[in-house]
Parts: C-alpha cells; structure tokens; sequence
C-alpha cells in the first residue's frame, strides 16, 4: 500500500466535497437540518477559495492510496505550531492504519520542529477524538461543539556532562 499526497487543485473540488459528505454520513453525524445539495454547495465554494488563494502556510492535500484519491487532508504551518485542520477518509478505506500514518507524520513533523500540534474534534465524533487520544494527543480545552487536543513533542534529551 502507497500512501501519497498531492496538493488539491480546482479539479479535485466535487472530489474532496464527496468525500467529506460521505464520511460524515457514514459516521451519522450529517446535520439533519442541512441538505446535502447546499452543504455540497458550499462546501464546494469553500474549497475553491482554499485552493484559488493558496496559503504557504495552509495546505489543502488529496490523500492518494495506489494513484487513487480516497481523502483529503488540511494542515496549517505557523512557525509556533501546527495545527491538523481536517482529515477525512472514504469510509472504504478508514480502519486501515492510514489516517494512524498521516497523523504520525504530523507528530515527526512537531517533533523535528519542537512544536506543539493542535487539532479540533467535534464532540460528537467520540472515534476520532479515541483516535486522537491513543496517538498521545491530550485534551487543552472545549468549546461548544469541540474539544481542543494537543500534541506536546518531547523535550530531546541533552547528554549530561561528565
């Protein structure tokens, strides 16, 4: 299995809405209030901003397994920390260690950098937050609708002087 990300472009937009949809009903936690249509909408507007006024610091990634597309993930760079701020997977393709890899990735990244990485989870998504939780994320606070995890590098250990 090859995992690879390439950065999102216009051609990905209906991609990367389907994805999220999929995923969020697949967990049963689609807004019954909200239609699909508009949601879908919207969050296709959204993205083309995203990918129309590219950030260095902001980068919206498709998530490639064997050269096809089955997810999205964004992260935002500052020099003080990093913060995951979405990733979703094609319910076909969760539970295969793949979102596990890409979050580990991220944590290397905190580590080499010895910054803090930051990631949202709704409250109503208890898996990802478990998830979260056993990668050595640790709760900083909440919200109405998420709670606030952080991932603290190690400190690297210094040889002591003889």
């Amino acid at each position: 299995m090859t995992i690879h990300l390439r950065s999102a472009t216009l051609a990905d937009v209906a991609f990367l809405a389907d994805v999220v949809i999929t995923a969020t009903l697949a967990q049963g936690r689609f807004p019954h209030d909200v239609s699909v249509e508009e949601y879908r909408a919207g969050y296709e507007d959204w993205t083309r901003e995203m990918i129309m006024e590219a950030s260095p610091d902001c980068i919206l990634s498709v998530i490639e397994r064997d050269g096809a597309p089955i997810g999205r993930l964004r992260v935002v760079h500052t020099p003080i920390d990093l913060t995951l701020a979405g990733i979703q997977i094609l319910p076909s393709y969760q539970n295969q260690g793949i979102g596990t890899m890409l979050i580990e990735q991220l944590k290397r990244e905190a580590e080499a950098r010895q910054i803090p990485l930051h990631i949202g989870v709704e409250k109503d998504n208890p898996r990802a937050r478990r998830l979260y939780e056993r990668l050595g994320f640790h709760l900083l606070g909440e919200d109405e609708n998420e709670y606030q995890l952080v991932y603290h590098p190690t400190t690297p250990q210094t040889p002591e002087a003889c």
